[in-house]
């Protein structure tokens, strides 16, 4: 199968990955940190650096495009057809369209991208509510619970009645558009809950209605995919959650000076050099207070990013979580925040920066 469809794989993975073409082609013109989240407000309320939301972003589609085309290879009952054929654009499509609203914040476009979300997601359920009743019992797509899977009497009934409820769902989704972005959101999503609910409701109720005419001869399909499925959640799984663990529990921050500035850079975000004659005024704040995310990252050890809190108002904080104390700048109307591991080396900061200064 790998050989059959590389093509289709390799133009998948390259309209992936095709937005980072772009943000290296703009990439002097870009913000340092980037919206790349928005709440049911309709305000950014996720940021991330400019090198991630280029690189990181696309890359972490690609994986999941791979995981999606090369785990239904394992499903020999549904290659080869209209609805398995989608699989190579589903992820394409959202990178595309979350890295358009992405490059668009980053520029300050205009388009309200939140109203057109409901319009394109209730299209994709339109459309795949047309295709329903023509998948093929399967173990990939569909709708995978155990009475269609140990029934095809089961599955082709229950994608006949749901594909009718995505389509109706799909053309109420699309008039979420016209309400407030609050409302839209909870509206879209009990809409798609209640579709889901009756869609499987009907399911078991025709499963009653078999095991009642006397049918009890089910058997799950596709075993050896389960155990395959299994054995990738024991290797995918474990990995997911080792890299959170990395990057939530390691990183550090660096201080490079030179004669006339210093640059302070971390692990996970993007470096900031501060000339020395740009700084207004410097000092040494104990017990200082974190705050709340604007444009940040924030793990277990460190903040990095841009925060805000009632001793600072909004600022820039490159600083470890463990460590209290920090070095508070005001360079040119605007506030920057650094520390060190231990209060003893940050204030070895401060004396640093202030013998450079001339404070």
């Amino acid at each position: 199968m790998l050989k059959k469809n590389w093509l289709k794989i390799l133009i998948s993975s390259l309209v992936t990955l095709s937005p980072i073409a772009f943000g290296l082609a703009v990439w002097n013109k870009l913000p340092e940190v980037m919206s790349t989240h928005w709440g049911t407000s309709g305000e950014a309320d996720g940021f991330s650096s400019r090198t991630f939301a280029v690189f990181g972003l696309p890359l972490i589609l690609l994986a999941l495009n791979f995981i999606c085309i090369f785990t239904s290879f394992f499903d020999k009952k549904n290659q080869d057809t209209k609805a398995h054929n989608m699989i190579y654009y589903i992820v394409p499509g959202i990178s595309l369209f979350t890295n358009a609203m992405i490059y668009s914040a980053a520029f300050e476009k205009t388009w309200n991208f939140i109203a057109i979300v409901p319009i394109l997601l209730g299209l994709l359920f339109a459309i795949m509510g047309n295709l329903m009743p023509k998948i093929r019992q399967n173990s990939t797509l569909g709708i995978k619970v155990k009475w269609t899977l140990q029934s095809e009497e089961n599955w082709n009934a229950t994608h006949r009645f749901g594909g009718k409820v995505m389509v109706i769902a799909g053309l109420l989704v699309m008039l979420t558009a016209f309400l407030p972005v609050a409302p839209m959101f909870f509206t879209t999503m009990a809409i798609i809950l209640i579709a889901v609910f009756a869609t499987m409701l009907y399911s078991y109720l025709y499963y009653k209605k078999e095991v009642k005419n006397g049918k009890t001869d089910f058997n799950h399909i596709c075993p050896k995919f389960n155990k395959v499925g299994k054995i990738i959640s024991l290797i995918v799984v474990p990995v997911i959650i080792i890299g959170i663990c990395i990057i939530m529990f390691t990183g550090s921050i660096s201080i490079t000076y030179t004669d006339d500035s210093f640059t302070v850079d971390s692990t996970y975000y993007d470096p900031l050099t501060i000339n020395y004659s740009d700084i207004e005024e410097i000092e040494v704040k104990e017990n200082a207070q974190i705050g709340v995310k604007e444009f940040a990252f924030n793990s277990a050890k460190l903040s990095l990013g841009k925060f805000k809190n009632e001793e600072f108002g909004s600022h820039t904080r490159y600083t470890y979580n463990a460590c209290k104390t920090v070095v508070v700048m005001k360079i040119d109307g605007k506030t920057l925040v650094i520390n060190d591991k231990n209060d003893d080396v940050t204030r070895e900061i401060y004396l640093k920066i202030s013998s450079e200064i001339g404070d």
